[in-house]
Order: C-alpha cells, then sequence, then structure tokens
C-alpha cells in the first residue's frame, strides 16, 4: 500500500512536495491538500490527483487516521504547533525549513518525534542538489585537501519574487529576514561540506527596498568552523542584480591547503594532489543548481526513510545545529559581540 500523504500549505513549497510524491506513484498518494486559501489547496489537489480532499483546516488531516504523513509547508511560525499536533496524531513528517522560529521550538519537535517514534525531516533541498553531492565527494575523498576558508553569498530581491503584505515581510510570521528563510540553507550546507560551526559574528540591515518589511534584508556573517577553518557570508533579500555569475546568484568557494571548489560560471576545481584537475581551474560540467531534481530527491530520501526506519540525512535531530547556528547568528546581532555555537547532542533512541 502506498503512504498516504497530505500536504499542509499549497504555496509554491506545497507545490513542489506534491511533484515529489507523484513521482513515486507505486510508494505514495496524496489523499488530502490544505491551505487556508481554499483556492489554492483546491488547484493543487485538481493537479495531484483523483479523490484528493480539500480542506482549510491542518486539524481535518492530522485527525484524519488514514494520513500517515505530511509535507509541512506553512508559514514559519505555524511549523511548531503543527508538527507538534501531527506528532501526537501519529504522522510522519517533512517539514520545509526554517525548522521552527527558535531553538527552543526545534528541539521540542525532535523531543516529539523520539517519543512517537515517527521520521521528523527538515527539508533542507541543497543537500539534495546533484552537484552538491558530487562536492562532498569531493571533500570526503580530500581532492582539495584541508578546508581552511571558506566563502558563501546570496542575493535576491524578495519585494521582486512576493507581493506587498506576504508573511515572509514580517518578523512575527516568519521569524527573521534572509537569514532565517534563505542564509539558513547554506549554513546547513556548510556544515555538510566541512563540519560543525563553533561561532559567528553578524551584522544586519533593512535596506528599505522591501517595503513594509520589518526584519533584515541585509546580512555580513562570519564563521569559524570547529576544524579551525574560517568564513565569510553575505546574504541580502536586496539586490538589484545579482553580481556573481552562478545559475543562482549564490556563490560557494571553498579553500583547501591542496586546491579549491568554487561555483562560478559553473563548478570548477583545482587541485594539486589529483592529476586530471591539476593543470588549474577544471570545470566539472555538473549540472548546475537543478532545484526541480532536489525536490524529487528529499521526497524520494523521506519516503525511503519512513520504509527503512532509518534517520533521514537532514533529520530534526541533525537540524538542530543548524537551528543552533542561526540562534547565534541572531544573538550576535543583538549583542554585538561573537557568539560560541551551542552545540546540540540530543540522544538518538
Amino acid at each position: 500500500m502506498p503512504l498516504h500523504v497530505g500536504i499542509l500549505g499549497c504555496g509554491l513549497m506545497g507545490q513542489r512536495h506534491a511533484a515529489g510524491y507523484h513521482n513515486l506513484p507505486e510508494r505514495a498518494t496524496i489523499i488530502y491538500c490544505c491551505d487556508d486559501r481554499e483556492d489554492a489547496a483546491r488547484a493543487l489537489a485538481q493537479r495531484s490527483g483523483d479523490n484528493i480532499r480539500v480542506t482549510t483546516r491542518w486539524q481535518d488531516v492530522i485527525d484524519d487516521p488514514a494520513v500517515e504523513a505530511v509535507s509541512v509547508c506553512m508559514p514559519h511560525h505555524l511549523h511548531a504547533p503543527v508538527v507538534l499536533a501531527a506528532l501526537a496524531a501519529g504522522k510522519h513528517i517533512l517539514l520545509e525549513k526554517p525548522m521552527a522560529m527558535n531553538l527552543a521550538e526545534a528541539r521540542a519537535m525532535v523531543e516529539a518525534a523520539d517519543r512517537a517514534g515517527r521520521v521528523l525531516m527538515v527539508a533542507q533541498n541543497q543537500r539534495y542538489l546533484p552537484e552538491h553531492t558530487h562536492i562532498k565527494t569531493l571533500l570526503d575523498e580530500g581532492t582539495i585537501g584541508r578546508v581552511f576558508a571558506a566563502r558563501i553569498d546570496g542575493n535576491q530581491l524578495l519585494s521582486r519574487i512576493y507581493p506587498p503584505g506576504h508573511w515572509l515581510f514580517s518578523k512575527a510570521t516568519a521569524g527573521g529576514g534572509v537569514i532565517r528563510t534563505t542564509a539558513i540553507h547554506k549554513f546547513d550546507l556548510m556544515r555538510y561540506f566541512i563540519g560543525e560551526i563553533r561561532r559567528v559574528a553578524a551584522f544586519q540591515k533593512i535596506s528599505g527596498l522591501n517595503p513594509g518589511m520589518d526584519c533584515e534584508d541585509v546580512a555580513v556573517i562570519l564563521m569559524e568552523f570547529e576544524n579551525g577553518a574560517v568564513g565569510e557570508a553575505f546574504f541580502t533579500f536586496a539586490a538589484q542584480r545579482a553580481p556573481i555569475p552562478t545559475a543562482t546568484g549564490e556563490l560557494t568557494a571553498l579553500y583547501g591547503d591542496a586546491g579549491m571548489i568554487h561555483n562560478v560560471g559553473g563548478w570548477h576545481v583545482y587541485s594539486s594532489r589529483v592529476e586530471k584537475y591539476s593543470g588549474g581551474m577544471t570545470h566539472l560540467g555538473l549540472p548546475n543548481a537543478d532545484y526541480a531534481a532536489t525536490f524529487l530527491n528529499e521526497v524520494r530520501h523521506f519516503v525511503d526513510c519512513i520504509e527503512s526506519g532509518t534517520e533521514p540525512l537532514s533529520s530534526g535531530r541533525d537540524n538542530l545545529n543548524t537551528m543552533a547556528v542561526i540562534e547565534a547568528i541572531y544573538q550576535s546581532i543583538d549583542t554585538g559581540q561573537a557568539v560560541t555555537v551551542e552545540k546540540q547532542n540530543p540522544p538518538n533512541p
């Protein structure tokens, strides 16, 4: 029998999750589409299959014993109450990032998933980009040696993407601006590539280019990793144009003592250790930011983990350390000081 799934939130991310389940017709089937805008829920249901129930009440979905798993793609301030209620009802959870509004909420989710014995996976989709899997393999093989520095950068203009008054413009519903909403992807990716982040120092600004936005749309963060590497990050929701020629306007550059990797103009590597990469920066010919594939890959991984009973690559437990980085960044902004990231080591039962 295929896994019976409810989609909670039928905006862009809900549509992406639905495509992932639709790609696994023998293993998963959507039986509910829920959104506070009934027209959005109905439109996604009509595209996703036959006999899909439509509701504006997420409680209807988690109260139905026929629902075995839910994709939570709702505004950030709803993540904790919805996830906790769904876990109490025995549902597996695929949760859009950011995991929560704060670290305390995230910890409560992990504890609830442990009590329920259910899969809690955070949709950190950059871990599921095919090119990032390849770069992770190069790093693990020591292609560029010991990574001692990293640079990450992201550029968007939020008011070009979403209309005025959208919930992403409000700290009350989003929990923060570009740091919690977008930069979190790259901090999670740096943990995946390099290891845990030990300390951060951060600065923010509200540019005024996103009318009505009451939280940061420009942020600069310095990082120190547990392995001694250092890094810098620049993220903005106020870029008139993306200044760096990457497919998504997001830079990743990794500096090692035996070479480097970057994604300017496509993914490149230089290595003094590997002969085929030793003649200069070598274009790897990798696909560039196939984001559609990431959602298919992450949904497949979610279903795999439910079927096998294994912990996801981007589990709630793992994501606590990403959330701890975000918490430390905001503490640094508030205090004007560098802040040590509170290491999370919840037991894996």
